[in-house]
């Protein structure tokens, strides 16, 4: 009897688990679907909903809760689980054989969530600018944090010699770099953020000149130059208000049946002799692995700025995340490939060995049933779709160098081409301090700026209807 309640009472807390985990998968989507229509506050309290019941993936929750917070103008609530998230990341990307493991009879989704390079790069982003629109206490060294990160994807770049050490020069040659994939671009976020906070300090210009060189170098693309524009490299009187964009949200990823290339075949064979003794078949049906939507971000509208009596100044796409998670892909199919291949070969041998060790007889009852038990279980993989929600689909910047003082900064969204004459969208008063940054924090998650404006120079934000 005893036996039996047990076994009831483990499937009514397994039901319980799984009915807990579809309604927090509900939230989220109800988060995005706020999110999406400019209702920060209501997506926040659907992100809150969802972490009390999804014991897993609480980085993402804790993520987009951040952006969330920031479209409310609350930015002082984003700082510690951003933190804490980032250091959390850090962590799992060291490598755990069970979670490996589990990952072969399983799938992907067996490996804790640890981000993709855009991701975990848009994550020390996030937190810059959580402590620029609050006290600015941390903004300093988050910012220098996140360069290292920067620098060490810069290194990736480099040739390599016979040992696989990175080299510059080979005698008196200098070699040329790799030029950077999408997938890095936000790094050219990174480099814009770290330049505006160590522009402020006048003996800081070679590294601000650098960090400007790397704003280019991380997104090169043809219409692309390096800013200009920051702290004391303005003329003596005046500072700089750079206002960035969030535009859209990031691209959803779904499962996609992808049949296995050579060089897929090739990694899950070295996958393979790690695991066990498994050999990859000469032919291996489709798999499914995870592929964003979309593969960038359409350009319809641009943010339009101007202050009485100066000129207006359009926003340019800093980073498109669309196209970095698109790259990102590109990069790893192989790879998620080469998983699943492995993962089938596995279970394949799984089920004939049980059908050794029980003597079964091919086309007997048993028979069947193995076949069939291991069709359904080949049949609960899932393509690893897990994402941050909330990301914008594009970062835009844009700057404008004006005289000390108290502004009164006139915001709308257009054409590209469009020049005065529009209505204004939103007026944000901005105070400009001789030789320094203020930053200015929008939200455009379609047509029309929504949610509320944020500046670093310590204002109210700026709430719009």
């Amino acid at each position: 009897m005893l036996p039996r309640l047990r076994t009831i009472s483990c499937c009514a807390l397994a039901l319980c688990l799984i009915s807990g985990c579809h309604r927090g998968v509900k939230h989220q989507l109800s988060a995005v679907s706020h999110f999406d229509q400019g209702a920060p506050v209501a997506a926040l309290a659907a992100l809150d909903k969802a972490a009390e019941l999804r014991g897993a993936e609480q980085e993402i929750i804790a993520t987009d809760r951040a952006i969330a917070a920031l479209m409310t103008g609350d930015p002082a609530t984003c700082e510690a689980p951003l933190r804490k998230t980032r250091d959390r990341l850090n962590f799992l990307r060291q490598t755990d054989l069970r979670e490996k493991t589990r990952a072969i009879v399983t799938d992907d989704k067996a490996v804790a969530w640890s981000g993709r390079e855009f991701e975990q790069r848009m994550i020390d982003n996030l937190l810059i600018l959580s402590s620029l629109m609050g006290n600015r206490q941390d903004a300093f060294a988050f910012a220098n944090q996140a360069m290292e990160h920067v620098f060490e994807d810069r290194s990736t770049l480099l040739p390599t010699n016979a040992e696989g050490h990175s080299v510059k020069t080979v005698g008196h040659s200098e070699l040329p770099e790799q030029r950077p994939t999408a997938r890095y671009s936000a790094n050219a976020f990174s480099a814009y953020l770290h330049a505006g906070i160590r522009s402020e300090n006048p003996m800081d210009q070679d590294i601000t000149a650098n960090a400007i060189r790397q704003v280019g170098f991380w997104n090169p693309g043809p219409n692309q130059s390096e800013p200009s524009g920051f702290g004391t490299l303005s003329p003596r009187g005046q500072g700089v208000v750079h206002v960035i964009t969030f535009v859209g949200r990031v691209t959803d990823w779904t499962a996609e049946r992808s049949i296995p290339t050579t060089s897929a075949l090739l990694l899950a064979d070295q996958i393979l002799s790690a695991v066990g003794d498994h050999t990859v078949p000469p032919t291996v049906a489709p798999v499914q692995i995870a592929k964003p939507v979309a593969a960038f971000s359409p350009q319809p509208l641009v943010t339009h700025a101007r202050v009485a009596g100066t000129q207006e100044r359009v926003s340019a796409t800093l980073v498109d995340l669309n196209q970095a998670a698109h790259d990102s892909y590109v990069a790893n199919r192989d790879q998620q490939i080469a998983r699943a291949v492995a993962r089938r070969v596995v279970k394949k041998g799984a089920i004939y060995a049980a059908k050794d060790q029980l003597a079964v007889a091919g086309g007997s009852g048993a028979d069947i049933v193995l076949n069939l038990g291991g069709i359904a279980w080949e049949a609960l993989e899932k393509a690893d779709t897990r994402h941050l929600q909330l990301l914008p689909a594009r970062i835009e910047v844009l700057q404008l160098t004006l005289p000390a003082g108290l502004h009164q900064l006139e915001l709308s969204s257009g054409a590209a081409g469009e020049r005065g004459g529009k209505p204004t969208e939103v007026r944000v008063p901005v105070i400009v301090d001789d030789g320094r940054n203020t930053f200015v924090l929008c939200f455009r998650p379609h047509d029309q700026l929504a949610g509320n404006i944020l500046t670093s120079d310590g204002t109210p934000p700026v709430q719009l209807q």
